[in-house]
């Protein structure tokens, strides 16, 4: 736990009286079914086929390595493994579009100054995909977490205009001005590309200003709130399509990896454009695994392009054609994804900033030149039932025939009730929704229960592992 995390359980500890703890009975709200796909069930699979896990993080992430607390509990809850066989190989960036080499910013201000001022900022603020395989023990079926990072493209707004505003009112942050400044404090792993957004002569001078909240409410502000709860608004702005942009690329990358020899220094890919639409037995299998934010983020790589914008000049259709290849790696990817796990999630609230009816946004693409023009975005809704759709006719195509399957894809969404930022999924048309309930932290004398435990403790949850892995 890091350190202002321990001081801010002990002093909400000591607020309370210190004494005797006790955990409520959460009950599962919805039993599942007991042929509901899982993990273990995929990689049980008796093809040998691999599985993979894309994983979304959500808000309030620093660094790269959210899924660790996955891939550790799977080792040290489940014992399936060791920590030390996990192979990992360099991540993948997106190169195309905007995320081009030597391409301008993208042209969005903040209050008249601009997001990204150089190409040295835009280059080093990309998001990135990190991958991990490994052999369970018990399983015939390799497993692969793909780990999509999207974080770097919020640092820019979040360290300039957050938390170096913060430290004049709450008080200073002294871990995150570390993560705005320090590439030891914001990727320890060296996995993305580091920019310090703020220079270290000035996080220093910011580390110094008074602390004039005090100290429960300063924590909440300037962690929870500050750090974490912006990422929900930036997400669903104007910085949404980039973000959807990256990570589409990022996709692409997820399905070409192989995970026989993952981690040799010239790995081969996955030829799965080879597989797209044939009728073959299945060849991968995809588990969605988000983080409260994060399935929001998924699901809209499903908003597709608008292939009859500027069709007659060169370079737009060489654009398209990217952008047509990154249609079918995200159909790819879901048309074998037939379960999706949510660690909590802001769909409720965050759906009501698209209403459905509401008339299209007009006005110029934050895009730079050369890159794809604006999708046709689509409500959720509309997005889960393309997936169930794009699930539909590849199981047709391999049954070969013409009944629609009678199981549909599924949804199996946690939330500790004590969680200050998940809500239930509500009913999807053509989707099984399973909201269940976790408990992630301890309560105290049922006043209590640490906000910052309730929401980051999911996949360090037993309870929740063995529903992802039956029997285990």
């Amino acid at each position: 736990m890091p350190p202002r995390a321990q001081l801010f359980a002990l002093v909400c500890l000591a607020t309370i009286c210190g004494v005797g703890a006790t955990s409520a009975p959460t009950p599962d709200d919805q039993a599942l079914p007991s042929d509901i796909e899982s993990i273990g069930s995929a990689l049980s699979s008796p093809d040998h086929r691999p599985v993979h896990i894309i994983y979304v993080h959500g808000i309030n992430q620093v660094g790269a390595g959210d899924s660790s607390a996955l891939r550790d509990a799977i080792c040290d809850k489940l014992h399936l493994c060791n920590k030390s066989d996990w192979k990992s190989t360099p991540p993948d960036f997106p190169d195309q579009g905007e995320f081009a080499p030597n391409m301008d910013p993208p042209p969005l201000e903040y209050l008249g100054k601009p997001v990204w001022k150089t190409k040295d900022e835009w280059f080093d603020a990309a998001p990135f995909v990190a991958h991990w395989a490994i052999q369970l023990k018990g399983y015939s079926s390799p497993l692969v977490v793909d780990e999509i990072n999207w974080w770097p493209l919020v640092l820019a707004l979040k360290c300039e205009h957050v938390v170096k505003s913060e430290a004049s009112l709450a008080g200073p942050d002294k871990q995150l001005l570390g993560v705005c400044s320090d590439k030891s404090k914001q990727d320890p792993d060296n996995l993305g590309r580091f920019h310090a957004w703020l220079s270290p002569e000035d996080a220093a001078q910011l580390a110094k200003k008074p602390e004039r909240a005090v100290l429960i409410n300063r924590n909440l502000k300037t962690g929870l709130v500050d750090w974490g709860f912006s990422d929900a608004f930036i997400g669903v702005g104007p910085l949404a399509q980039i973000i959807r942009d990256g990570m589409r690329q990022l996709m692409t990358k997820c399905a070409q990896i192989d995970p026989n020899g993952l981690d040799k220094p010239n790995r081969k890919n996955y030829d799965w454009k080879k597989q797209l639409n044939s009728g073959s037995a299945t060849d991968q299998t995809f588990i969605g695994v988000t983080h409260s934010l994060g399935s929001y983020l998924l699901f809209n790589t499903m908003n597709l392009e608008d292939s009859s914008v500027g069709a007659d000049d060169a370079q737009s259709q060489e654009t398209q054609s990217e952008k047509a290849f990154e249609d079918d790696a995200v159909q790819y990817i879901f048309e074998r994804m037939s379960l999706i796990y949510f660690f909590a999630n802001q769909l409720r609230v965050l759906e009501f900033t698209d209403l459905e009816g509401a008339p299209a946004a007009k006005g110029a693409s934050p895009h730079v030149a050369g890159a794809a023009s604006p999708p046709s975005t689509q409500h959720f809704n509309a997005l889960v039932n393309r997936w169930s759709k794009y699930r539909q006719n590849y199981v047709q195509r391999n049954l070969g025939g013409s009944t629609p399957p009678a199981k549909k894809v599924a949804i199996v969404a946690w939330s500790d009730p004590g969680d200050l930022l998940t809500w239930r999924v509500p009913p999807i048309d053509d989707v099984e929704v399973f909201n269940l309930y976790a408990h992630n932290a301890i309560g105290w004398f049922w006043l209590f229960e640490s906000p910052l435990g309730a929401h980051d403790n999911y996949a360090k949850n037993k309870a929740v592992l063995r529903v992802m892995f039956p029997n285990r």
